[in-house]
């Protein structure tokens, strides 16, 4: 070998290390910003109140008590109630270190004129319950009250609620619960109606079990502090919920966390909604909303659970969404999946909420999971970027030729997964020619009705894609390994030849987009 052609080879085996380190150096730094994008990333943000839990009960007195007249606590230690109070109340007036605990015992209380249970002063304060307990408000407040106790059980301080028994709240005047401080719920079963919110904790609400049925003419669940760091929050850990709510579900001024349980939430405004970041790591969902599902101002992660939303006006919005897995079905009058923002107030005047310019800050990541979109809208939408890099994913989109079932401002990048996208031609978009995964963007010579049975096969006969369509449609686009480069493809509709194609490219487009134009998509029948 000549000095030249040594010089040659070496150059040669030096880029080619160059390369295999640049692909070496990109795949860690994907793996470890998918590691970091994980629904509990900003649990240690979090700081949960178990002050209760740290207190030694035995320190303190036990008085059992009748009830047979309102009743005013002024010392700590724990109080046994039983009986009924056909108008009356609990107090809790004690100082800034008192530790006062009562038990309730198949107890009724009924305030014509105020709270049922409040504490007014107070270090802590703890209820519990065993057997069938109810607690109701009157219509209006006596002028004896500040303005800021609005609630059947109220705590000017720290609050915790266990049991084991049932609790039924009828809140007359305005909220159920509320919690000026810290609120924890551990444990029991709640029945609960409102005049205005369910369960409101100023700093947060914390529900680490418990099975919850709240009937709310405004906000079921909500945390609503605004200007101190780490506050405002919803942690719930596990429990059963099922909300009728007359605006939101769970709301949260900063973030919200749900590690797993049921939830059953039908809402006339977002089901779910944080000012700032939702994680959920786990839960079954079945959500009904007049407006978005899940909605979150900056941030929206998934890592598991099963999340069916059968009615929404978006299905999933955040500025960021992060799907990392799980099973999700949402049906949409608009978007189905949308980073940035929609026209609904309660995206607007926040970043990325205008739905017309491109901005790179929106994002949307498909790691994997089992998706499915039914929308009038973008199937997914984002300002920014979408990357699917596994699961699969299947869209039955719009019928209008001002959408598509894909919609990205900046670009979408497929590396990994499965996409059946299907809707009207008019906005139809590809998967991307920076895609890795081979993918085919058709346009068909006429709209084709739903229910219309869609195959691909291979040269060999064998079946690759198969759908059928729940809306009319004039466009698929779709996208999947089993595409392979030179391979010859045949698509089927309702069992007839419609086109044969081969793969050329990473982006294979078939047909003209002007074709379909003469035959425009028809809205669905009923």
């Amino acid at each position: 070998m000549t000095e030249k052609q040594r010089s040659k080879f070496d150059s040669k085996w030096l880029i080619l290390l160059v390369v295999i380190a640049s692909v070496i150096t990109t795949t860690i730094i994907m793996n470890n910003d998918h590691a970091n994008n994980t629904g509990s990333k900003f649990a240690g943000a979090i700081e949960t109140d178990n002050g209760d839990l740290k207190i030694d009960w035995t320190k303190y007195p036990t008085t059992n008590i009748e009830l047979t007249d309102s009743l005013t606590i002024t010392k700590s230690g724990t109080y046994y109630l039983t009986g009924t109070l056909e108008d009356g109340y609990i107090e809790i007036k004690g100082d800034k270190t008192s530790k006062v605990r009562i038990i309730l015992d198949n107890v009724n209380i009924y305030n014509s004129i105020g709270p049922a249970i409040s504490c007014i002063e107070a270090d802590d304060f703890v209820i519990e319950f065993t057997g069938d307990n109810s607690l109701e408000d009157g219509v209006a407040y006596s002028s004896d009250y500040d303005d800021d106790i609005t609630g059947a059980i109220y705590s000017k301080g720290d609050l915790s609620i266990s049991g084991d028994g049932t609790l039924e709240i009828t809140a007359n005047y305005a909220d159920a619960i509320v919690g000026k401080d810290d609120l924890k719920i551990d444990g029991g079963t709640y029945t609960i109606k409102a005049k205005d919110d369910g369960i409101r904790g100023k700093d947060s609400v914390y529900i680490v079990s418990g099975r919850f049925n709240l009937d709310t003419e405004t906000d079921a669940i909500k945390s609503t502090n605004e200007t101190d760091s780490g506050k405002g929050f919803v942690l719930i850990e596990n429990g059963n919920i099922n909300i009728k709510a007359g605006a939101k579900g769970i709301k949260a001024t900063n973030s919200i966390l749900i590690n797993g349980g049921e939830y059953m939430l039908n809402t006339y405004d977002d089901a779910i909604h944080s000012n700032n970041y939702i994680g959920i790591t786990g839960g079954i969902f079945a959500i009904n909303s007049s407006d978005d599902a899940i909605h979150a101002n900056s941030e929206l992660i998934i890592d598991n659970g099963e999340i069916n939303i059968a009615r929404s006006y978006e299905g999933l919005e955040a500025q960021v969404v992060t799907i990392n897995n799980g099973k999700i079905s949402v049906i949409a009058s608009d978007d189905g999946i949308n980073a940035g923002g929609g026209n609904d107030s309660s995206s607007l005047n926040r970043p990325g909420a205008n739905p017309f310019n491109a901005d790179e800050n929106c994002k949307i990541d498909i790691n994997d999971s089992e998706i499915y979109l039914n929308t009038s809208g973008d199937g997914i939408d984002s300002n920014g970027w979408v990357n699917i890099n596994g699961g699969n994913i299947t869209i039955d989109g719009p019928t209008n030729n001002g959408n598509g079932a894909l919609d990205a401002g900046m670009g979408i990048v497929m590396n990994g997964g499965k996409v059946i996208a299907i809707g009207s031609s008019g906005m139809a978009e590809t998967l991307g020619q920076n895609s890795r995964v081979n993918n085919i963007s058709v346009y068909l010579d006429k709209t084709y009705s739903a229910k219309t049975l869609i195959e691909i096969k291979n040269s060999k006969g064998q079946t690759i894609i198969e759908h059928t369509s729940a809306k009319s449609f004039s466009n698929l686009t779709i996208g999947t390994e089993d595409f392979e480069f030179g391979e010859v493809y045949t698509i089927y509709l309702n069992g007839e030849k419609s086109q044969i194609f081969t793969i050329t490219d990473i982006t294979t487009t078939i047909g003209n987009n002007n074709t379909n134009q003469k035959n425009p998509p028809q809205p669905n029948k009923p």
